[in-house]
């Protein structure tokens, strides 16, 4: 299994894919490794998902590559066959935990209270997802460090270049960021405006 937590260590940026057309994905991932980023994962949440999550592994067999918004074992059986190596949940889903365990692939589960992070944890997730980070701010993460020091927690929803700094600094291990660096035109995305969003990213990220 792929040490999901040390590459989120390492890499700090977990890249969300949401909307992104299958034509176009494995262009997007390719640019967004040209600017550092190396951890990917594709949302299910629409027709595009799915499509993009085959694309992406057939153009990179190799990436460290996972799915999100996985609610049920039913698409995470769907995400493993496209060729997930980790799972993403946007809240506590004990079901999808289990079978991430069972299957051997890596997890970050969703949650967001005190007794939801530990629960996530408990249920072997590698760092756990706080969403939506957004809502509570970097704060909320500095505060969690009291009483659970050692546990990784990854930073989800509202982060961009911005304030990833500041949710690093709180104590976050690293943090998943979509639409700061997936939002286009897709009928006629700007490559270049895309990888400069990526860059700045990776340097703010990595001061």
């Amino acid at each position: 299994m792929t040490d999901l937590l040390g590459e989120l260590r390492r890499t700090r940026i977990l890249a969300i894919l949401r909307g992104v057309p299958a034509r176009h994905a494995a262009r997007l991932v390719e640019s967004l490794r040209g600017a550092g980023i190396e951890l990917f994962e594709v949302a299910l949440s629409d027709a595009h998902g799915l499509p993009a999550l085959r694309a992406v592994r057939a153009a990179f067999p190799a990436l460290t590559l996972g799915a999100g918004t996985v609610v049920t074992p039913a698409v995470a059986r769907q995400a493993q066959e496209a060729g997930a190596s980790f799972l993403v949940t946007p809240h506590l889903a004990p079901d999808v935990n289990d079978f991430a365990r069972a299957q051997g692939l890596g997890l970050l589960a969703g949650a967001l209270t005190p007794t939801e992070i530990f629960a996530a944890h408990a249920q072997g997730s590698a760092a756990v997802k706080v969403f939506p980070a957004g809502s509570l701010g970097p704060d909320y993460f500095r505060q969690l460090r009291g009483p659970y020091p050692h546990l990784p927690l990854l930073a989800v929803g509202g982060v961009d270049a911005t304030n990833v700094g500041a949710y690093l600094q709180a104590g976050a291990v690293g943090a998943g960021i979509g639409g700061a660096l997936t939002r286009a035109d897709w009928a006629d995305p700007d490559w270049g405006a895309l990888a400069r969003a990526a860059r700045e990213l990776v340097a703010r990220a990595h001061p």
